[in-house]
């Protein structure tokens, strides 16, 4: 985990089933501290979806992206 919360490479690993039963615990704890932590999970989550070609479910979170990005320009 870094200062910003969980690493990619540790959402990765999960993704990919890698992680062994503390880094899943770590991560687990961390994505129920904190909303950028499941945000983080999610957008890594969609991503692998997609290279993968599986159906994403649309729960509104490409329009919340979008709104995050036209808040941030």
């Amino acid at each position: 985990m870094n200062r910003e919360g969980v690493d990619m490479e540790l959402i990765s690993k999960l993704l990919d089933g890698q992680a062994d039963a503390a880094e899943a615990r770590l991560a687990v704890d961390s994505f129920a501290r904190g909303e950028a932590e499941r945000d983080r999970w999610s957008v890594y989550s969609l991503i692998g979806d997609a290279v993968r070609g599986n159906p994403t479910p649309d729960d509104g979170f490409s329009r919340r992206i979008l709104e995050r990005l036209r808040r941030e320009a």
